[in-house]
């Protein structure tokens, strides 16, 4: 009986800790609802401004180093394709010298 009571009461003690917990957290919200209802929002201040013309500057760099890697791509592709055809061009040549020395014997 006595252990039943003792149960009963770390039950109840334990209720009541809930129930003051969910109390408490509750009253807090409203609390800071009512904080920001009631507060007045100004502008910002020259404190939080943010360097746009550093920002711009660091951009226009990454663009023109983007534009020069697209140029050198361009360039390296056009050389590539340039000694290709020169490639082509001296077998041509070479099969006609080899045609022409099998001519003359």
């Amino acid at each position: 009986r006595v252990d039943q009571l003792k149960y009963d009461v770390q039950h109840l003690q334990t209720a009541l800790r809930n129930f003051q917990h969910r109390r408490y957290i509750r009253e807090q919200q409203e609390r800071q609802r009512e904080e920001l209802l009631a507060r007045t929002f100004t502008t910002n201040d020259s404190d939080t401004t943010i360097p746009i013309d550093e920002t711009l500057q660091f951009n226009e760099s990454l663009q023109n180093a983007h534009r020069g890697m697209d140029d050198l791509i361009g360039s390296g592709t056009n050389i590539l394709q340039g000694l290709r055809d020169q490639r082509v061009t001296l077998k041509g040549t070479q099969k006609k010298i080899l045609d022409v020395a099998n001519m003359l014997g």
